[in-house]
């Protein structure tokens, strides 16, 4: 008796597995968008502040597919080594398979700020700052979009997104 419980001990033992967060340096994984922040900016001085809270949906006109509408909560983006990918569909077998994938290019950190990522979207290049980077979480915040070309506002979206798989 004592050796099947000795036997039983370890095999429970054994089957644990020791959970780890990823290091805030690694920026590979799934995310899910929480929070958006949308300023409208003229002349350095906010004229609009739009917070968009999870399940909302973040809609922009001037900008184009993927990035134009964001169901706060739902939209999901996963960043790998050198890419980032969005708009996933589940096949029949419940896994995603991601339509949109972009290369991006990340310029390093210093002390002061955590650094960009640049890539190309459907011909449009996009800046995000990196402002906040956590085990399980970042934000990012546009360079700004100019609807008008040079004339009017720019607009900045300020994106909230928390790591929901590997």
């Amino acid at each position: 008796m004592r050796l099947v419980i000795f036997f039983l001990l370890i095999f429970i033992l054994q089957s644990c597995e020791k959970y780890t967060q990823p290091s805030a340096e690694n920026l590979q994984g799934e995310y899910v968008i929480d929070l958006i922040t949308f300023q409208k900016i003229d002349n350095n001085v906010t004229s609009e502040d739009s917070t968009y809270q999870p399940g909302t949906v973040y809609v922009n006109p001037d900008e184009i597919y993927p990035m134009d509408t964001i169901k706060l909560g739902y939209t999901n983006w996963r960043f790998d080594y050198n890419t980032i990918s969005m708009a996933p569909i589940l096949d029949g077998f419940g896994r995603k398979i991601w339509t949109k994938q972009y290369y991006i290019d990340m310029t390093s950190s210093s002390g002061w700020e955590d650094g960009y990522i640049e890539f190309m979207c459907e011909g449009t290049k996009r800046i995000f700052r990196l402002v906040d980077r956590q085990p399980e979480s970042m934000t990012l915040r546009s360079s700004g979009q100019w609807p008008f070309g040079n004339l009017g506002s720019k607009n900045e979206i300020t994106l909230q997104l928390s790591r929901v798989g590997p």
